[in-house]
């Protein structure tokens, strides 16, 4: 799986797929069992959900990083002190992207590891187990399965278009749809599916045109911006600015756009009017 034609790994790839595979398999195997009904739940915090299947699949991808690679974690779930400023290399892992659905018995869930480098070698890795899919990036491609990724889109325009729109909490919702999501109406169709990984996998195939998630935090959006970056996939604020690794260093962006050049600006279009 590690080799598509001409793709040479590095060991921060090979750690990525590696580490994603791993938890995948284990957070598959675990929602099949039919256990999810006994799970361990809490809230971090209001409307954050946490369960041990999210601890699980950490405590997989931590020790699958730290057997190979001594650079810090900055992790979705884990304790452990990390500071941007002192780091220029280091891992970004969200291992359950979607907890609420996986809770629930449904699909629409992944997990994600990336490596940032300040040298232009960052790579990332995302799997949603449904699929049994990996989608990985090296410094040049973007590969599923081990093969090089040419995905294909053809779009209606906006108004038969469908957007995902990921807000976390209900107060949130009614807060924006007051005054901040005018432009949500120029589009028939708003799917959401309480993840990034999983939709952000599904415009990556070309299956979706574009997402809008509000106020997320680089963990669970690394590996999507790296591997978008090679397909021509952008990543921008609200406001079309491109979104990179060090806009995320002093503060969460309010928003975070991805999609395909074309919905992405009509998009842009229609928030600007």
């Amino acid at each position: 799986m590690f080799k598509g034609k001409g793709n040479i790994i590095s060991l921060e790839l090979k750690i990525c797929i590696e580490a994603v595979e791993k938890a995948g398999k284990k957070l598959k195997n675990f929602q099949e069992k039919n256990v999810i009904s006994d799970m361990k739940k809490w809230n971090k915090h209001k409307a954050g959900l946490v369960t041990e299947a999210d601890l699980i699949s950490e405590k997989i991808i931590i020790e699958t990083i730290k057997s190979k690679s001594s650079f810090p974690i900055l992790s979705e779930e884990s304790t452990e002190q990390f500071s941007f400023a002192d780091n220029e290399k280091f891992w970004a892992v969200d291992p359950l992207c979607g907890t609420v659905p996986f809770s629930n018995s449904m699909q629409t869930w992944g997990l994600t590891v990336s490596f940032f480098s300040s040298n232009n070698s960052s790579v990332g890795a995302i799997m949603c187990p449904s699929s049994n899919e990996i989608i990985y990036c090296d410094e040049k491609n973007v590969y599923k399965d081990g093969v090089i990724l040419i995905p294909k889109n053809n779009f209606p325009e906006i108004d038969d278009m469908t957007i995902c729109l990921e807000i976390e909490s209900g107060r949130n919702w009614v807060d924006l749809f007051k005054n901040k999501l005018n432009w949500i109406k120029n589009f028939s169709y708003v799917n959401s599916f309480a993840s990034a990984v999983y939709p952000g996998s599904q415009i990556i195939k070309g299956n979706l045109p574009i997402m809008a998630i509000y106020k997320i935090s680089l963990e669970h959006v690394g590996a999507l911006i790296l591997i978008g970056n090679k397909l021509g996939i952008k990543s921008t604020d609200i406001k079309g600015n491109e979104l990179n690794v060090n806009d995320f260093k002093n503060n969460t962006p309010e928003w975070f756009i991805y999609g395909w050049p074309d919905a992405h600006d009509k998009l842009m279009y229609k928030i600007k009017q």
